[in-house]
């Protein structure tokens, strides 16, 4: 018993135009199907808004500002302005948003300033897979201010100083209390 004669099945090369057109569409079909694979992602990203007043003297300036994954550092932003989007990964709302306020300072000057204040927000935010979250910056959102009569725990106040702003702090001391800084080697020990 003969289950497959090789000489009795049709040859494709006895069929070119057929050949062709399968040939054809296999490769648009997989072009289309693996184009839509190739899709980038959904962008998902931040952007850090500068809440505070306009002030002619002590503008409360954004110098420095951590989210999550995501370092607004270099970025200054003067009151009423906002970041460009940075990329951002999904998160859930337990993340909270850390920045660090120079009053008074002007972004274009140099040396950098060493008035800080530095805050937290009041509670974390979150954000869905290809949106934009908008981080407001404002006595209403964040805690530590203490010209608004706020001011984070020193616990919450060296965490920020010495792990998520180390560089921004190097050689200085926070009192949280006073929200003043203060060279090192004056300070005095806890």
């Amino acid at each position: 018993m003969i289950l497959f004669d090789v000489k009795r099945q049709p040859s494709l090369d006895s069929h070119p135009p057929r050949f062709a057109l399968l040939v054809s569409l296999l490769a648009v079909g997989s072009t289309l199907g693996c184009g839509a694979l190739l899709d980038s992602p959904p962008q998902t990203s931040v952007v850090l808004e500068n809440r505070y007043p306009t002030a002619p003297t002590d503008a409360l300036v954004v110098y420095d500002a951590y989210w999550q994954n995501v370092s607004f550092k270099g970025q200054p932003l003067a009151p009423g302005t906002a970041s460009a989007p940075q990329d951002a990964v999904p998160a859930s709302a337990d993340n909270r948003a850390f920045v660090v306020l120079a009053p008074g300072w002007d972004p274009s000057s140099t040396p950098p300033t060493t008035k800080l204040v530095v805050m937290q927000s009041r509670s974390g935010f979150a954000i869905a897979l290809g949106d934009t979250l908008r981080i407001p910056v404002d006595d209403e959102h964040f805690i530590g201010n203490c010209a608004a009569g706020s001011s984070l725990t020193q616990e919450q106040a060296d965490f920020l100083t010495q792990i998520v702003f180390t560089a921004d702090f190097a050689g200085r001391r926070y009192d949280a209390s006073t929200c003043s800084t203060t060279p090192q080697e004056d300070a005095v020990a806890p």
